[in-house]
């Protein structure tokens, strides 16, 4: 486990991530759930999600593999205009970090490529996660769980960006609430 924390410490792709937040710092029971589900539960502590976290949350990293590109998680933009302008405001940030014109078009060509691949066309479905949390929540006794998903440009475990919270309210259908998760937004479902 240590050698997947430090990957995520260091790791420096441009890819979608999900993590789960979840009220408990038993990260063995929590990966025991996800593995049957085949997902991960990693630890990993990035200060801008810490941000929005109450008292005794935390942070797992739910990917198996590369990345969780391609998941049925997050909309996706609404048109290429939008992508196009989307990729823009990216490329500005990573100049204002000192990036260099190569790297950038590298950064961006990955954006592209990911972005071709077709939307759900990952190994999860909302079906996957609705039983994942449901399982969470029950297993551990858990009064709530959350995800959240984001496109990564730099190390996962240090990427500084601006995160939101919001809660599910009570009885709504989980698969939906699923179906309308936001990028850079810890969803709660109660």
């Amino acid at each position: 486990m240590l050698a997947d924390l430090e990957w995520s410490r260091h790791y420096s792709g441009v890819c979608h991530f999900i993590t789960l937040v979840a009220p408990t710092d038993d990260a063995k029971a929590v990966a025991a759930v996800m593995e049957r589900h085949g997902r991960a539960a990693t630890p990993i502590d990035n200060p801008s999600v810490r941000k929005v976290l109450r008292v005794g949350e935390h942070q797992y990293l739910t990917t198996r593999g590369h990345c969780d590109c391609g998941t049925v998680l997050a909309p996706r933009h609404d048109t290429p205009e939008a992508f196009e302008a989307k990729l823009a405001k990216e490329m500005v940030r990573m100049k204002r970090k000192g990036w260099s014109d190569a790297k950038i078009a590298r950064a961006i060509e990955d954006r592209r490529k990911a972005d071709e691949k077709p939307s759900g066309g990952g190994s999860d479905s909302l079906e996957l996660w609705n039983a994942a949390l449901h399982e969470l929540r029950h297993q551990l006794k858990l009064p709530y769980v959350g995800l959240f998903v984001r496109f990564y440009s730099g190390a996962i475990a240090t990427e500084s960006f601006i995160a939101s919270r919001r809660e599910m309210r009570e009885g709504l259908e989980w698969q939906h609430a699923l179906a309308s998760l936001e990028h850079d937004e810890v969803t709660i479902f109660h």
